[in-house]
Formats: structure tokens, sequence, C-alpha cells
């Protein structure tokens, strides 16, 4: 099934390109979404993932606008046609 996914990540971690149509297998989750894209981006998925295996809070995932998170974090299903945004997590004061 394919999948869209923009990474808002130029120029970190050495990303090279914003846009992925990515083909995922039928079952696939977050946590298989980022394991494909580590395989064009070595380091993406330890990036990512945090020590208990779950998404790390330096990065958002949103699905469609929602925050994996608050999804099923890495467990999170992807279904055909979905929209997935990665971008650094944004802080200050």
């Amino acid at each position: 099934m394919n999948i869209d996914v923009r990474l808002n990540l130029l120029g970190v971690l050495g990303i090279k390109q914003s846009e992925l149509a990515l083909d995922t297998p039928a079952d696939a989750t977050v946590a298989t979404l980022i394991g494909l894209i580590d395989q064009h981006n070595p380091g993406f998925a330890a990036a990512l993932s945090n020590a208990d295996g779950g998404l790390s809070p330096q990065f958002v995932v949103f699905i469609n606008g929602r925050n994996a998170v608050h999804l099923e974090d890495m467990k999170t299903r992807l279904n055909a046609g979905d929209v997935v945004n990665v971008i650094p997590a944004i802080a200050g004061g």
C-alpha cells in the first residue's frame, strides 16, 4: 500500500529528500514505516526511537494530522493513502 511521507527534516539527520511515497506492507505500522525510511537514511530509526522502543520526544510523527503518540505510538497501524509528517519537536520560551 502507498503511504505519503513528508519529512520536515532537511539538514537534520542527513535527510536530503523531504517527500517520499513508500510502498508498505498491508499491516504496516509507524515502526514499519520508520524502518523503511531508515533503509535509505541510516540512523533515522535510532533517532526517532526512545530507549523503551517508543517514539522519541525529540520528534513528532503525525498521521493524517494526528500525533502518533496519542494513538498507539509505534504500533499505530497505517492505511493506504495516509499522509505521515515527521517534524522535529520545537520548544521555546
